[in-house]
């Protein structure tokens, strides 16, 4: 399969949608809806890195959080605009816009959504003139991409006493295809030590070991651990040779950011490396790439 003249990363967080659904560790999800039973009506909900918007319309289907003021944060304007769009199409004739937010109110659902562009840190260390602290912070697959030691105490600031948070899909070291290739070891190898030397303004940009690495720093940071369990992704072809919804793209997508890793790289011979990117573009164009990642899930409380 050739690779796309061009990427488009809402498609790819729509696409994943899917995957996620599978993958979130149902134990670790038993645990939070037990506590969305506890949070004051409507509670106060912060999601970190928000993206396309999914998670919203995911905890509301499911029935555990019909009722609530939501804030999601994302760096990127693009994605929260797709997440808008998102979210009108979900609400329907429900959906309307109200006072800076998107408000989706009927028989079944009091939403309030409101975006913020805003790097995470920048948004966290300013002074809080949004009132109440939060009663629910969420982030997925979000915290393998930042700071984790360097967020976590900005971030207890926003969040009142004791009050649960669910970090969900922390990538935990295992890039995983088949079927099997000569080169796999190396590119993954590489792969990782990529993940392990990202910088963004100067401080780390996560890691390839984020997932067991929270279960050390939420203690350390004086939050309560009380739960976690593995949220790998999984993705097979189906029976028709294709692949469910979109997931032909979320695959595309993630050969693509591996190729924008280790592209140039002196530590892989570039012949081999072209290789390898063609012979899994091939599986995936006949249906036959398998791709699978170990990823955790955390639950907990905040201090106090």
């Amino acid at each position: 399969m050739a690779a796309p003249l061009a990427y488009s990363y809402v498609r790819y967080l729509h696409a994943k949608r899917g995957v996620d659904d599978r993958a979130l560790n149902r134990v670790v999800l038993g645990q939070l809806r037990e506590a969305l039973g506890e949070l004051p009506v409507p509670p106060r909900v912060l999601e970190l890195g928000a993206g396309v918007g999914t998670m919203v319309s995911r905890l509301c289907d499911l029935g555990w959080l019909t009722r609530a003021r939501y804030t999601l944060i994302d760096s990127d304007r693009i994605n929260l605009d797709a997440a808008a769009a998102h979210l009108r199409a979900w609400g329907g004739a429900a959906a309307r816009d109200e006072g800076g937010s998107l408000v989706v109110r009927d028989a079944g659902r009091d939403l309030e959504a409101r975006a913020v562009e805003a790097d995470v840190f920048d948004w966290l260390a300013a002074p809080d003139v949004g009132g109440a602290p939060y009663d629910l912070v969420i982030a997925n697959a979000f915290l393998d991409i930042v700071d984790v030691a360097a967020l976590l105490p900005l971030l207890w600031r926003r969040v009142a006493p004791g009050r649960p948070f669910w970090f969900s899909i922390n990538f935990d070291g295992e890039t995983i295809f088949l079927p099997e290739h000569a080169l796999d070891g190396q590119v993954s190898t590489l792969y990782h030590r990529d993940m392990d030397r990202r910088l963004h303004r100067g401080r780390p940009a996560g890691g390839s070991r984020t997932g067991r690495a929270l279960l050390q720093q939420i203690p350390r940071s004086g939050a309560r651990l009380l739960g976690a369990g593995s949220s790998d992704w999984v993705v097979l072809p189906s029976t028709n040779g294709g692949y469910p919804e979109d997931e032909g793209y979320f695959l595309q997508q993630i050969l693509h950011t591996i190729e924008t890793a280790l592209g140039g790289s002196p530590d892989i011979d570039a012949a081999a490396f072209a290789g390898w990117l063609d012979a899994r573009r091939a599986q995936l164009d006949r249906g036959e790439l398998i791709y699978m990642t170990h990823q955790l899930d955390v639950f907990g409380r905040a201090p106090g």
